[in-house]
């Protein structure tokens, strides 16, 4: 494992451990303006974000559609699985989606739906409106009743209202009674309409205000005599949202508390969708939200469009945020062998690309612009930023970003442009580039200065998702330090990166398919996980101007621990004396492929361990092992052509490995250290391998190909980063050599026969990060301590200031995270300085960040 944040180690000759730890804050020596955009949010409906969450419909399956195979897609026999056309599969259990979801309730034939008395089935030949693809059909009897349990249940609060309302067709005449009650039956409030049957579609609404407070409650629809009832759609919202715009008021304020200068919407992987039936189109995200087709997201569950295009360009205004747009381009979800959609319909999305903007942008007496203006928006929104695609890449990319930049360029030549990886490189037009970092915490602790040497004369950056994803601990403290020192170093670059923001940003907590999330809730209550205060503190003190800083402070190395290997990508090579510490080892875990001994040298051939998929139906896990085993993830070669072992305990930080290998010159071969397994279940709650494989396992390499030795690699994301380095190799490829790695805290030295041939240093990194800003008479100071211990900091600063220096501080053991229970456990604490100078001490807690706000004295 790794250990990043000032561990007490052994200090090479000249390095001291004790030293007194310095900043300067230069106030007169302006960098650059702030980028006035940098922090923002992004939105994606996953996690069940969108219904049941920041739009709080609080009937699941309003429209009866969830049990519908998804457009462009298969499903086994008893609808377990779904599975597009190139092969990726996701949980959809009849509609309930997730495997776990559907276990937490009991089944029905249509999700969220159950009856008593009463016969329901769904009508695919009598819907409300041609969007909608069925309705549900009831068979009452006397007294018969059916009922929705909404999102882990329908939550109401005493006093409260609610707004419901049906369309229906009926048979008779009959009393329809709507109800909120317990799981018990306990009504908590009702109201009754006459049905009358006139062979139409007809709207009833429904006024409903609770008398008790109840989150695991049900909705009740319940007849009086027999009768015959199609219910076209349903709804159910409070009548108390944010501003009387339709959003949950705490998960906006939530938010707002962000202090967000930017949207990116509507996703994300759901713009690209599962296949070119459910890429994401603007066309079906306007109007009344019952008109709205429906259509299934890649994350498992059905959404209704509720929160759509006019949606979210309101949420924007009601916070001041600048919106920005995410557009299909002609492409699905890369990642899941998406498809590559055919030029008439790229086209098509190009108009419909358009059309959004008209919408946006456009005068009320445009087609677009009068739909707004239906809406009830007459004046145009604002549209500062589009997207062209979400994580899309390659050459059918980069022919659809060029088609899409010059249609819209000329038709609103004063939006910023995104695209998806470094089209300046293939000599397209290219304003801003959307990078995304997924990785673990000493990626980002190692990348403050990643952004230094960016070609100035180049694209704009824009960090469009970033987080933790991976290490010892997910969404913890650990987490917010390794991101805010990264985020040190995206502020100390606001000339050249302008945008980011942290994703995903919002998990339900009963319906989770990706974590870390930065916002977790349930149907009542909600908190931040360290990260988000984080974020909130960064983004709230951020002056006008970035000054100068800099420091005289300790650094320290990481520490890594984990088991030397040797992998191999053809069979036939041999391996034998294997060493660690100059004490012969064995082979401790064979990841990949088997091995044939014979008179001490060790062949490696194929088969062995194959893995498996677990932790989901025995039917989800076959087809995702299928899907994996046969997919090429961009610059990786197929998992099924590797052999490899590891050596000695995991628990190793300091150690030599030597080994003795023959092998042809085409075999790529790579022997690495510090091999470690984290053991936090993040990322996409898909089947997993739960052991050791090329996905799950962190390491450092030294790689051999074709002669050459390679000790980098790019990350998945870094397409703009040249490919590593690669050094020329003396090797007889005739005889066994000894190659050997000597590993310490500061890097490690790659050997063939006792000669260097390689070597890697680690950074040393600072236990104080620091960047600044000011504003009039405030200086922002940004302070962040990663060591395991309290340090005392001089700031020294070239102006006189206040003697009152007001700070904020977020302070946690590394593991510590936040829960429904504990919501503020990490949170942000207020003190003050009292004797603030040009020369000040202050100390920083550790493990903590910090913002010092102090005060020019003219």
């Amino acid at each position: 494992m790794v250990k990043l944040f000032g561990q007490k180690i052994k200090y090479r000759k000249g390095c001291s451990s004790i030293m007194k730890n310095k900043i300067y804050v230069n106030t007169k020596k302006e960098m650059f303006p702030v980028a006035e955009d940098l922090y923002g949010l992004f939105f994606e409906d996953i996690n069940r974000a969108g219904d049941g969450g920041l739009y709080p419909e609080m009937i699941r399956n309003r429209s009866f559609e969830d049990s519908l195979v998804p457009a462009g897609c298969t499903t086994d026999e008893k609808q377990l699985i779904y599975i597009n056309r190139g092969g990726w599969s996701g949980g959809f259990n009849h509609g309930e989606g997730m495997d776990d979801w559907a276990a937490a309730v009991p089944f029905t034939s249509i999700p969220g739906w159950y009856s008593e008395n009463a016969v329901i089935n769904l009508d695919k030949s009598d819907t409300l409106n041609d969007n909608r693809e069925c309705s549900m059909k009831v068979e009452f009897e006397a007294g018969g009743k059916i009922w929705n349990i909404g999102y882990s249940g329908v939550p109401v609060k005493s006093g409260a209202e609610y707004n419901l309302y049906l369309f229906y067709k009926a048979n008779k005449v009959c009393n329809l009674t709507v109800s909120l009650e317990s799981e018990q039956g306990v009504v908590h409030g009702s109201d009754t309409k006459e049905i009358l049957p006139d062979g139409s579609w007809q709207r009833l609404d429904y006024k409903l205000k609770a008398n008790a407070d109840d989150f695991k409650g049900r909705v009740v629809f319940k007849v009086d005599e027999p009768c015959e009832i199609n219910f076209g759609f349903t709804s159910l919202m409070p009548e108390d949202t944010y501003m009387g715009h339709g959003l949950r008021k705490d998960l906006v304020e939530m938010l707002k508390n962000l202090h967000p200068k930017f949207m990116r919407f509507p996703g994300g992987c759901v713009v690209e969708g599962l296949s070119k039936e459910t890429a994401m189109r603007f066309s079906d995200t306007i109007g009344p939200v019952w008109q709205r087709p429906s259509h299934q997201l890649m994350w498992h569950y059905r959404t209704t469009n509720g929160l759509g295009f006019h949606e979210y360009l309101q949420l924007c205004e009601d916070l001041n945020m600048e919106p920005m747009y995410v557009c299909n381009c002609g492409m699905s979800c890369q990642a899941r062998n998406g498809e590559v959609f055919d030029m008439e319909e790229t086209n098509n999305l190009v108009q419909d690309a358009l059309n959004a903007l008209e919408y946006a942008l456009g005068a009320v007496d445009t087609e677009f612009g009068a739909m707004r203006a239906a809406a009830g928006h007459p004046e145009p929104f604002a549209m500062k930023y589009v997207e062209i695609g979400n994580e899309n890449f390659g050459p059918e990319y980069n022919k659809r970003y060029e088609i899409f930049y010059k249609a819209l360029k000329e038709a609103y030549p004063d939006i910023i442009y995104i695209s998806n990886s470094h089209t300046e490189q293939e000599n397209l037009p290219t304003e801003y580039v959307d990078e995304h970092y997924y990785n673990g915490p000493e990626y980002f602790l190692e990348n403050d200065t990643k952004f230094d040497d960016y070609d100035r004369e180049g694209p704009k950056i824009f960090i469009g998702e970033y987080a933790v994803n991976g290490g010892n601990t997910i969404a913890s403290m650990e987490c917010a330090l390794a991101e805010a020192v990264f985020l040190t170093g995206i502020e100390k670059n606001q000339d050249i990166v302008k945008l980011s923001a942290y994703a995903p940003l919002f998990q339900n907590a009963d319906y989770t398919t990706w974590k870390p999330n930065l916002i977790v809730f349930d149907n009542h209550q909600v908190y931040g996980i360290p990260s988000y205060h984080a974020i909130a503190m960064m983004a709230e003190y951020r002056g006008k101007t970035v000054i100068e800083t800099s420091a005289d402070v300790e650094r320290r190395p990481p520490v890594y621990k984990g088991v030397p290997g040797v992998m191999c990508e053809k069979p036939g090579m041999q391996m034998k004396n294997a060493r660690i510490n100059g004490k012969a080892v064995d082979i401790s875990r064979t990841v990949y492929g088997s091995f044939v001994k014979e008179d001490d040298i060790y062949t490696m051939k194929r088969g062995g361990n194959q893995h498996s998929f677990v932790g989901k139906s025995d039917t989800w896990n076959r087809a995702f092992e299928k899907f994996i085993r046969g997919h090429r993830w961009p610059g990786q070669s197929d998992e099924r052509d590797f052999m490899w072992a590891t050596f000695g305990t995991e628990d190793m930080e300091e150690y030599t490995f030597e080994i003795d290998l023959k092998f042809e010159q085409d075999n790529i071969v790579t022997l690495s250290s510090w091999n470690f397994h984290p053991k936090t279940d993040a990322g996409c709650n898909e089947p997993k391998d739960p052991d050791w494989n090329l996905r799950s396992v962190r390491n450092q390499i030294w790689k051999i190909e074709d002669g050459k030795g390679v000790i980098d690699r790019k990350h998945f994301f870094e397409f703009n980063k040249p490919e590593p380095e690669k050094t020329p190799l003396d090797i007889d490829y005739t005889k066994f050599n000894t190659y050997k790695i000597v590993a310490n805290h500061f890097g490690y030295e790659c050997y063939i026969n006792d000669v260097l041939v390689q070597k890697k240093e680690h950074l040393l990194h600072p236990l104080i990060y620091q960047v600044a800003s000011i504003e009039d008479e405030n200086i922002y100071i940004k302070l962040i301590n990663v060591g395991n211990e309290d340090i005392e900091v001089e700031v020294n600063l070239d102006c006189d200031i206040d003697s009152i220096v007001d700070v904020k501080t977020l302070s946690a053991e590394l593991d510590e995270v936040n829960s429904m229970n504990h919501k503020l456990k990490v949170s942000p604490k207020e003190s003050q300085i009292t004797k603030g100078a040009k020369t000040f001490t202050f100390k920083a807690a550790k493990y903590s960040i910090n913002v010092l706000n102090a005060k020019i004295v003219l």
